[in-house]
């Protein structure tokens, strides 16, 4: 009996239902799809670094190092399982070409090693650790798809030649946001190439289970052991591995929660429509003694049904579209083999969509029960001609925006050369980096010197890199990564304080500050040449380099190895920074102009970015032209009556569908501009929260007016327009006579 009902009530209104279902879808894809590229990606990075062996803990080093030294510190401390020392030969980027392209205008530092002998393997794309033959290279993966490179290539390091025998995944160095790469060879072709290259060194731990990185870190420092180079911890290495796919998954589980509100919204107004059709059958059950819990379950279960239709369909849906999103995650990565827990996860996803659905849908049928058989069976006539009823296409207008705004303006901030201010490096038109040589401060000079010289050069800066000790609060040290020159030339973006400008002046990083439990006004012991000097922290800047764990001062404070230097330069004329470029690429520097710089670091990211977008502009106009049309649509049945009135009075077709033309357009036109307002400050908000996590404090977007002011609006209302069009088509068929013999 009750199958039948529901039967017979779906087959009488086709296209209800047909909406019904395809909100319920399209939330459960979105969730599903959220859920199943969340848990491919974690199930990928954490298969790639168990399959690898990733180290708990790496010290880089340049220079000597007595391997003894580490071996005692490693027996004296029973929560390191396994040690090693890998070397690593960096390379100038200006000696290497890989299948024809030079690497000369590369911000990675690109080096040579060999396979490790116990873990921190390097794998091929079957995640199995290849043999390289004498002659043969594997290449980093994230090189394939960027210099269109295949098996059979060839790489050039100065005048030897490689054949590329395949592509490695680096469990370490993987994403583009860490700063090397590693180039895995024999050991042959190891030994012989090393007079193209500078020797640095890996100092790698693997720790017994349970076993505290940060003390391990520590210990090692205080005992003076060899740490010219930044240190960096297993939950570093996932953290830079997630992020650039990450970014991608938070936009599109932010445009789930919209497409949900939008959902829940229809589907409430489709119900309130049916159960004002549904009045009189609602009041006949009534006065047949039928309880209102047993009305309310018959309608209930129809919604049950459509909640699993859409469920399905949308789950679905997330798997057809898995496949393109993720692509680049199976590239990176490897595939996951966490598949079932995927799919349990994307069944959790789904089943919280139809939950919440059907729960606004079980809130909304108890209106039933305040209904009276007398109002149910002669229900009093209302024509609901005002504003309110309009309200549904601005909500939807709004949200579309939104939708739409959100990873354009994500995507634009990250592909802007002004976002390296987050980066913690201020916004100049090239950066020089000097990260191999014998005496890097000598070079450095001579480099300054010649830009001090060079007519073409409005500024510069330069910036020297050390590890200095800092001194906690309980006695103990920890080496902080401190940027020495003029901050004032190209200044970063700073949450609070300013620039450090007088002697004993040092900002911090966000992450460094909040780790260190200090704020502007606070005092910094640092151990310089065996005294300890106190710094009062002057400024708290974004920075999402170096694991958001670093700091600056205004001069260098001893003559201790520089790791690195980095010259910043602004050009009186732009427009001739490639030939500049090309000029000073012949020098021992890495040059690069930062917009590459940052194409560089966030190249994988931007493209998913983008892909995101595009995505969820097909979604936003999808739902807009469908909720809108099908309001309209609904709007002229209620008022089916009031029209063919009109009709009979002499009003035209034209004439009645023009006026609910303007009254859906002016209604769409108020929901963009808020939809707009919301994506630029609500957005700005939910993207800052994520991005604070990683160290990018006070973050504003970087908008495209063009998009904000023109391309969305066009978008959003063009849909709008066509939509409206199409659901008072209907005006033209009503009759003039309904009004007064009904309709057949």
């Amino acid at each position: 009996m009750l199958k039948n009902l529901i039967w017979n009530d779906v087959r009488q209104n086709k296209l209800l239902s047909a909406v019904t279902v395809f909100f319920m879808a399209v939330s459960a894809m979105m969730f599903a799809l959220t859920a199943l590229l969340f848990s491919s990606l974690l199930g990928s990075v954490n298969g790639l670094m168990e399959q690898a062996r990733a180290p708990d803990l790496v010290q880089m080093h340049t220079g000597e190092l007595d391997e003894s030294q580490i071996g005692r510190f490693a027996r004296e401390h029973q929560e390191i399982d396994q040690w090693q020392i890998c070397p690593f030969l960096n390379l100038d980027n200006s000696e290497v070409t890989l299948g024809g392209h030079s690497l000369l205008d590369s911000t990675q530092d690109n080096g040579l090693c060999r396979q490790s002998e116990r873990f921190d393997y390097l794998l091929d794309m079957n995640n199995n650790c290849p043999k390289v033959l004498p002659g043969q290279v594997y290449v980093p993966v994230c090189y394939r798809t960027r210099y269109e490179l295949n098996i059979g290539d060839t790489m050039g390091i100065g005048s030897v030649e490689l054949t590329i025998a395949g592509f490695l995944r680096d469990a370490q160095m993987n994403s583009m946001m860490a700063s090397s790469k590693r180039f895995l060879l024999s050991e042959w072709d190891y030994e012989r190439l090393k007079p193209w290259g500078d020797e640095e060194y890996l100092v790698e731990f693997l720790l017994k289970d349970g076993a505290d990185t940060s003390a391990v870190s520590t210990a090692y420092t205080q005992q003076g052991l060899p740490a010219n180079g930044p240190a960096i911890t297993k939950p570093l290495i996932r953290m830079m591995n997630a992020l650039s796919d990450g970014t991608t998954i938070l936009v599109i589980f932010l445009a789930s929660i919209v497409v949900l509100l939008v959902a829940l919204l229809c589907i409430r107004f489709i119900l309130s429509i049916r159960m004002e059709r549904d009045k009189r059958e609602v009041g006949m059950l009534k006065a047949l003694g039928i309880g209102r819990g047993e009305i309310r379950r018959l309608y209930f279960s129809k919604y049950i049904l459509f909640s699993v239709c859409g469920g399905l369909l949308g789950l679905g849906a997330s798997v057809v579209l898995q496949g393109p999103l993720e692509r680049q995650i199976r590239e990176l990565y490897g595939a996951s083999n966490h598949g079932a827990q995927a799919a349990i996860f994307a069944l959790c996803a789904v089943a919280v969509a139809e939950a919440v659905s059907l729960f606004s849908v079980w809130r909304n049928l108890k209106k039933t029960d305040k209904l009276s058989v007398l109002a149910a069976l002669f229900p009093v006539q209302e024509q609901k001609q005002n504003w309110r009823q309009y309200l549904l296409i601005g909500f939807v207008s709004a949200a579309c925006a939104f939708l739409m705004l959100l990873p354009q303006n994500l995507s634009s901030t990250l592909s802007s050369p002004t976002f390296v201010t987050y980066m913690g490096i201020g916004n100049a038109d090239i950066r020089m980096d000097i990260r191999q040589g014998v005496d890097i401060g000598l070079e450095t000079a001579q480099l300054a010197a010649a830009l001090e010289r060079d007519e073409q050069v409005e500024r510069y800066a330069v910036l020297h890199t050390q590890f200095l000790p800092a001194v906690l609060s309980d006695g103990t040290t920890c080496n902080l990564t401190v940027e020495m020159g003029d901050h004032t030339i190209f200044p970063v973006r700073y949450s609070e304080g300013t620039p450090p400008v007088m002697e004993n002046e040092i900002a911090l990083s966000s992450l460094n500050a909040k780790e260190l439990e200090l704020s502007v006004g606070d005092t910094l012991p640092l151990r310089i040449d065996g005294e300890e000097i106190h710094y009062t922290v002057c400024g708290i800047y974004s920075d999402i380099t170096n694991g958001g764990k670093t700091a600056k001062i205004g001069s260098r404070v001893n003559n201790a190895p520089v790791i690195w230097s980095v010259l910043y330069v602004s050009l009186k004329d732009s427009e001739a920074s490639a030939r500049w470029i090309e000029a000073y690429g012949q020098t021992r520097a890495d040059v690069t102009d930062i917009e590459g710089y940052v194409r560089d670091t966030y190249g994988p990211t931007l493209a998913q970015l983008r892909l995101a977008s595009q995505g969820a502009m097909l979604i936003a106009v999808l739902v807009a032209f469908v909720v809108i049309a099908l309001f309209l649509r609904l709007i002229v049945e209620r008022n089916r009556d009031a029209i063919s009135l009109q009709k009979a009075l002499g009003f035209t077709s034209g004439d009645i569908g023009r006026a609910y033309c303007l009254k859906g357009f002016y209604s769409a036109a108020k929901g963009v501009i808020s939809g707009l307002a919301f994506g630029t400050l609500l957005g700005e908000n939910l993207c800052g929260i994520a991005l604070k996590s990683f160290g990018a404090d006070s973050f504003r977007f970087i908008i495209r007016w063009d998009h904000l002011l023109v391309g969305i609006p066009v978008i959003i209302l063009g849909t709008t327009m066509f939509a409206v069009w199409i659901g008072t088509a209907e005006v033209q068929r009503i009759k003039a006579y309904e009004c007064c013999t009904g309709r057949d």
